[in-house]
């Protein structure tokens, strides 16, 4: 096995053992799970000199042996599109661990011969190798046995490692972070946390809308999520929070410029628009800030069976359904419906006779502090919000709440 820190400056040999120059970097292909080395960047006299590694002999412990002459080198370097430098690109540069969902910095890089290749097969981010790159690997031995306990090496294999980095191609960045797409909303979030502004929109561009949009809610900083949102583009942005839940999306562009949030609105669908700007009438401190109006709106003369059905087509585009909220002719709340009683209700009852009439809500300009009050003292999932004339105008589920309590 190879370290990169103890192949970089490692001095050359051309065919006949004569000095051609040292080792200035490794070119590997970006597109393998395991990259393979495909060149060797050699620093000489007369410049960069890129030399094939079929054109290499032998990677020793102290020289480098090329099978060609020094007089057949010409100094030449294009780096392809599907190609990465590992000390330019990778080498004290961020990664993502996918495995462990966490941005580290990678202190070296190790390689293995496989079948006459060179490939990357892990980096180490522990204080092992950074002692041991800077050449203080008496000073492990000394930890150790004054502390009775083992430096970790902390080596990520390759396959759970994601190069970040303005320096890292735009080729590469798609082909490999698509990894980070099989990663929980709440993970990414983690990640983007550590990433600067070019990392970022690097992730996000990575994301299909969907994945960036249940990352982009878990995200705590609202500053954060106004910057990226931004940064994306009108029609990218429009296209993310049509695939949030309303009072989500509300949340964000409440908190951007006017006529940033004006164009964002008139990119979107005429439906998910209007369900927006509902929302952004309230005040953010209010219940009608807090509230949502995507839920489920029954009639009393409804059956269960009809319920169910409505359910199964519904269902996937509500934020819960495990209250349905029961409304009048004139649309005012008439009662509660939970999904415990609508599957144990016989299919022919109707939703008026199984409801529960005495249903609990807050109004649309309750502060706050009162709505999650209203919710401990019930132990609710989610309250019903109307206006001062009983009208149903959304519903704050529990995650808001909690939400609103770690802030």
């Amino acid at each position: 096995m190879f370290y990169l820190s103890n192949i970089l400056g490692m001095r050359v040999l051309d065919r006949k053992q004569a000095v051609v120059g040292c080792i200035a970097d490794l070119e590997v292909t970006s597109t393998e799970k395991f990259p393979i080395v495909a060149a060797v960047l050699v620093k000489t006299h007369s410049g960069l000199i890129r030399v094939g590694w079929h054109n290499v002999r032998a990677l020793g412990i102290r020289e480098c042996t090329l099978k060609v002459v020094g007089s057949e080198l010409e100094p030449n370097f294009t780096l392809q599109d599907t190609s990465m430098l590992l000390l330019n690109h990778v080498l004290d540069k961020q990664i993502v661990d996918v495995h462990g969902a966490k941005v580290v910095r990678v202190n070296d890089i190790e390689l293995a011969e496989s079948h006459g290749q060179l490939r990357v097969i892990a980096a180490d981010a522990g204080l092992r190798s950074f002692l041991r790159r800077l050449g203080l690997s008496w000073a492990i031995s000394l930890v150790e046995q004054t502390r009775h306990h083992k430096v970790a090496e902390n080596s990520i294999p390759w396959s759970f490692v994601e190069p970040l980095g303005r320096d890292v191609r735009n080729v590469q960045m798609r082909t490999t972070w698509k990894e980070l797409s099989k990663l929980h909303p709440s993970d990414l979030a983690d990640i983007v946390d550590d990433l600067d502004f070019n990392e970022r929109d690097a992730l996000f561009k990575a994301l299909n809308d969907e994945q960036a949009a249940d990352t982009l809610a878990e995200l705590e900083d609202d500053r954060v999520k106004v910057a990226i949102l931004e940064r994306l583009g009108v029609a990218r942005a429009a296209d993310i929070l049509e695939e949030m839940d309303p009072d989500d999306a509300a949340d964000i562009l409440q908190d951007t410029r006017a006529d940033t949030q004006e164009a964002v609105l008139q990119e979107m669908r005429p439906e998910e628009r209007e369900d927006v700007r509902e929302l952004l009438a309230y005040d953010e401190d209010t219940a009608g800030g807090l509230m949502t109006n995507d839920y489920l709106e029954i009639r009393q003369e409804m059956t269960a069976g009809q319920v169910i059905d409505l359910l199964r087509h519904e269902a996937p585009d509500t934020e819960t359904i495990y209250y349905l909220y029961v409304t009048d002719d004139s649309g005012r709340l008439a009662g509660v419906l939970s999904l415990r009683g609508l599957i144990v209700a016989q299919p022919e009852r109707a939703v008026g006779d199984i409801m529960f009439r005495h249903s609990v809500s807050v109004f649309v300009d309750d502060p706050k502090k009162k709505v999650a009050e209203v919710m401990d003292k019930y132990g609710y999932l989610a309250l019903p919000v109307v206006n001062h004339e009983g009208l149903l105008q959304g519903i704050v589920t529990v995650d808001d709440i909690l939400d609103q309590a770690m802030e």
